[in-house]
């Protein structure tokens, strides 16, 4: 639950400093409000000495990881878009992630909303570690504590950004006057930046906080092991999701439905997630994912929009290649039916049809065949709708404004049926990702006992009771294209599958494989994303900043 201060960006700015302001020059403040905010207040460095005053500061460096979520140009079409798992729904917008079409260009305003707030967040969080030494009211641990979750959040902007954009300017000072100049820095320098601040970090946060949705020292192991990953150390990845897997009392829930009910926020498979709250007056733009999985079910006989079903926006919808793999193995395995809603309930008197009452089921939508003699029989009872109505083969039909809806963002605590301010609390990591991380690195070292075991634990707990041993797998099956399956079960709509195909060398293979629309256009240069022309037009040396190959 959302319990502590998350100050909003205009807070930020007002008072914070004209250092945060001055190195939002790169994320593309104009020159009327760095102007307007020259001057800084003595009052205000004398604030940043105190308790309160440092504690407000380094709450101000989460507010920019709901960036990704709000409503508009958000970061989603940078995740789903673009890979195996998922395709364009009805709604059309920003395709271009998903053909890899000219369409993704420097002026694309999906890169600048990722690229500015997060270099905002970077700003924010270089004023807290840099004003860290004069804080008085405080002992040098708890500095050090308030220090470390500006250090992590830092390396948690920064990965995210290099892994889409490559080698980036590098900031980690505050910046004491206006900036109209960068340079790139190499991927390379990035990432040992990032090592380093979560070295700091894991060495100095706790093994808990007060309140929920703070990072901890299992926080900064979990994204460690991440980055080890992907920069190919695997001993590290391995070692560092040990060291999280065992050593804090985390432990999977046993039934994995429970994880994306909106009564169940807090729970021990969460290793760190980003808040947002029931109260309007703290939830600033929300988290607007809830939206774009949700099919056009208001427009079915004996339905219309309600809170408990979401409000439709159909954005992304998961590809054939991507509905087989769930519903492949579905009789041992419950991941599909304990993520995905397949029914709806009549909620319209007005639109019902003859033979159906409220509280009937109005229609059914499963990603498998449906054998004709079977659904005529169902057909008299309620709308029967299987994978032939998405697909014909491999290739969409239809609208696509209708298709099994993916639960991972449900939100029923929303403020209004039409509203889409979210109030659903994100998961940024947990714990099975942690297993799967082992997995991956223990293959890649040759150890498959290990690797075995821990997708197994995770298997097990996606069992069906009394499946588990057929749900079992053995070391002849283990190779990467298996750990991406089981990825794609897992955590399947969880942010990290353009990721996880880059870092594995199979973004190119995988989309020309199973992404319709992208296979024929997807090119080497689509590893990284152009980077904003609005950052590179506010450049005094814009002439000599390097953008992309291809852009």
């Amino acid at each position: 639950m959302f319990n502590f201060k998350i100050l909003v960006m205009k807070m930020l700015i007002n008072k914070i400093t004209l250092c945060v302001v001055a190195a939002i020059f790169l994320c593309g403040c104009s020159t009327d409000i760095l102007d307007e905010e020259k001057i800084v207040s003595p009052p205000v460095n004398s604030y940043f000495k105190t308790e309160k005053g440092y504690k407000d500061l380094v709450n101000s460096n989460y507010t920019f990881t709901r960036s990704l979520f709000a409503g508009g140009n958000n970061f989603a079409p940078l995740v789903f878009f673009g890979t195996d798992l998922w395709t364009n729904g009805s709604d059309g917008t920003f395709i271009e992630f998903n053909a890899y079409n000219s369409g993704i260009q420097p002026a694309n305003p999906v890169l600048w909303n990722l690229w500015s707030p997060f270099y905002q967040g970077i700003a924010a969080c270089n004023t807290a570690i840099s004003r860290a030494g004069e804080v008085e009211e405080m002992t040098q641990s708890e500095v050090n504590q308030k220090v470390a979750e500006s250090y992590f959040l830092r390396a948690w902007y920064y990965h995210i950004l290099v892994m889409h954009f490559g080698g980036l300017p590098l900031i980690t000072e505050e910046v004491t006057e206006v900036v109209t100049t960068a340079t790139r820095a190499s991927e390379a320098e990035v990432y040992a930046q990032i090592v380093s601040d979560l070295v700091f970090a894991e060495q100095n946060l706790p093994e808990t906080q007060e309140e929920f949705g703070r990072v901890t020292k299992a926080a900064a192991q979990a994204l460690l092991a991440r980055v080890y990953l992907t920069l190919g150390q695997n001993d590290k990845a391995a070692e560092f999701a040990e060291k999280v897997i065992n050593d804090h009392g985390l432990a999977l829930l046993d039934d994995y439905s429970r994880l994306w009910d909106v009564d169940n926020r807090e729970n021990s498979e969460v290793i760190w997630s980003i808040q947002f709250s029931q109260d309007q007056r703290l939830n600033g733009s929300g988290n607007a994912y809830f939206l774009y999985f949700t099919p056009r079910y208001d427009l079915q006989p004996g339905m219309t929009r309600a809170l408990e079903n979401d409000r439709p926006w159909p954005r992304f919808v998961a590809t054939r290649y991507y509905f087989d793999l769930l519903a492949a193995n579905r009789e041992n395995d419950s991941r599909f039916a304990k993520s995905w809603k397949t029914a709806w309930i009549a909620n319209n008197e007005s639109t019902l049809p003859a033979n159906m009452q409220i509280g009937d089921t109005a229609f059914i939508y499963v990603p498998w065949d449906v054998p004709d003699d079977e659904e005529a029989v169902l057909e008299q009872k309620y709308g029967v709708f299987d994978i032939n109505d998405l697909y014909d083969g491999e290739n969409p039909t239809g609208s696509r404004e209708l298709f099994p809806h993916m639960r991972k963002y449900k939100d029923p605590l929303r403020p209004s049926i039409n509203s889409g301010v979210g109030t659903k609390n994100v998961i940024e990591i947990r714990l099975a990702e942690m297993y799967l991380i082992a997995a991956e690195a223990y293959m890649k070292l040759g150890n498959l006992p290990e690797a075995v075991e821990h997708i197994n634990t995770i298997r097990h707990r996606a069992a069906w009771p009394g499946k588990e041993t057929a749900m079992e797998i053995t070391e002849d099956q283990l190779d990467i294209d298996f750990i991406l399956d089981e990825r794609a079960l897992e955590l399947g709509a969880e942010r990290l599958r353009w990721a996880d195909l880059k870092r594995t060398g199979k973004l190119i293979e995988r989309v020309q494989l199973y992404n319709t629309l992208g296979r024929g256009n997807i090119e080497q240069k689509h590893l990284l994303r152009p980077i904003p022309s609005n950052m590179i037009d506010r450049l005094t040396n814009r002439d000599d900043f390097e953008q992309n190959p291809g852009y």
